[in-house]
Parts: structure tokens; C-alpha cells; sequence
């Protein structure tokens, strides 16, 4: 066989190898949203499309087609102004924050003259508001707060210097929308990590609290029941039983 031909052959045998790699690909994909979409629809509810960001984008970024993706989420779980169509938010500059996953709402492309300022040495990071988090409803812009990870074994603590720069709007979207905080640039990937996995935490310490923002990790440490109420070796009042057979010996005497 010429050479010429034998290329041109194994040309076209990785074409098909290519063209048969992403047909795959694209069919896994689709199965796996399709399956997605059926677990919503059992969960209940009516499903819409969302714009979401397919990698954490930082504020002054604008988006791109490889930046963003139409994805199904269950309607009552939407946040409050969320982005439904691509074309709407393609080549717009994004000022907030998002993680990857995270519906984009019009709080990414906000105003930052709408929010407070963002102090020296300090980024604004957008959050999804959710139970766990830790805000009280009706929680005021410049409000200082400390963040927390908290997983199921480890507290960590990781920064007392954040400060709250925006709030959703409306006390009933405290369960919805986005809470913008400022937090020092080292802290950032921290938070935006803590965030995507739901283990971000904040704390409203009052003004003369200092302690909370000098821990350091603590672990969860459950004690398991003992019988009787008490742990081994210890008495009701927490002196050991030892110590109270002596004492009762010696009133004896």
C-alpha cells in the first residue's frame, strides 16, 4: 500500500475515532442530565431552566459560553432573580463572585454602587443564603460577622474580619437570593469552597466578643450514653466514687 495512502487512511480511522468519542460523550452527558431531571421531577415541583457557572468566576470577569450553562432546577428553589437565558447574561461583566454550580442571579451583575463599600484589602463574595448558614432574617448591611467551616467532624474558623455589604431584598427572601459579604482577599477561596459545599457558616458576635475571631479548628466529639446517667468512675456530682466511699467510711468512724 503507498504511503500517500496508508496516511491518508489512518487520517480518516481518527476522525471516526474522534467523531465516535465525542458522540459518546455527548450521549453520557445527555443521559445523565436526563436523569437529573426525572429525580427533580420525582422530588415535586416544577422544573425550569437556570443559567449556572460551570467554573468559580471572579468579579470584573465577562462571560463567555465556556463560562456559563442552562441547567434544570426545581423552580421552588430558585433564588431570587435568577438568570434563565444564556444569551441575557453572554459578555456581561460580572461584580459579585459566583462559584461553580451556582445559578447566576442579578446580584452578579450589580451595581457596586448599590452596595456599601467594600473596605481596604477586602473582596466581595456573593452566598447563597440557605438554613445552614447562620444569618438571622432582616440581617443589616455593615454588619460584622465571622465566618466558620463547619463539616460533620471539624469547626474551622476562617476569618473574623467579614463584613455583610448586601442582603436580598425584602425579609421573606432571607430563605432565598444571595448575602454579599466582604472578606480579606486571602480568604476568599476558602469561603467560596465552604460555600459550594454547604459548610459555610457566619456568626454575629456582639461588639466586646473577641474570642471568636482567634480559634482555631475544633473537633465535633460526641460522648456515648452511659449507663445510668453517669460516666465510669464518677458519682451523680461528678466526684468520683472512690472519693465518696472514703468520705462515707470516715463519717462511719
Amino acid at each position: 500500500m503507498p504511503k500517500r495512502l496508508r496516511l491518508a487512511v489512518s487520517m480518516l480511522c481518527a476522525l471516526v475515532v474522534g467523531a465516535v468519542c465525542l458522540a459518546y460523550t455527548a450521549h453520557v452527558r445527555d443521559e445523565a442530565e436526563r436523569t437529573r431531571t426525572e429525580a427533580m421531577r420525582r422530588y415535586g415541583g416544577e422544573v425550569i431552566s437556570l443559567v449556572v457557572a460551570t467554573r468559580t468566576i471572579e468579579a470584573g470577569e465577562v462571560l463567555t459560553m465556556t463560562d456559563i450553562e442552562s441547567r434544570d432546577w426545581l423552580s421552588s428553589l430558585a433564588p431570587v432573580g435568577a438568570q434563565t437565558s444564556v444569551d441575557d447574561v453572554v459578555g456581561r461583566e460580572v461584580s459579585v463572585p459566583v462559584c461553580s454550580g451556582a445559578p447566576l442571579t442579578e446580584l452578579n451583575f450589580r451595581d457596586p454602587d448599590e452596595m456599601a463599600e467594600v473596605p481596604a484589602g477586602h473582596v466581595a463574595v456573593s452566598v447563597p443564603v440557605t438554613e445552614k448558614l447562620g444569618v438571622a432574617t432582616g440581617i443589616a448591611v455593615g454588619t460584622h460577622v465571622v465566618v466558620y467551616r463547619a463539616t460533620e467532624d471539624v469547626v474551622k474558623l476562617i476569618g473574623g474580619d467579614a463584613t455583610v455589604l448586601a442582603v436580598p431584598s425584602g425579609a421573606s427572601s432571607m430563605g432565598r437570593g444571595s448575602l454579599t459579604i466582604a472578606v480579606t482577599a486571602k480568604d476568599v477561596p476558602e469561603v467560596l469552597a465552604a460555600s459550594a459545599t454547604g459548610d459555610l457558616r457566619l456568626v454575629v458576635p456582639a461588639a466586646d466578643v473577641k474570642e471568636l475571631a482567634s480559634g482555631a479548628s475544633v473537633s465535633k466529639v460526641s460522648v456515648p450514653p452511659v449507663e445510668g446517667g453517669h460516666a465510669e468512675g464518677a458519682s451523680a456530682g461528678g466526684a468520683p466514687v472512690e472519693d465518696e466511699k472514703k468520705a462515707k467510711d470516715g463519717e462511719e468512724r
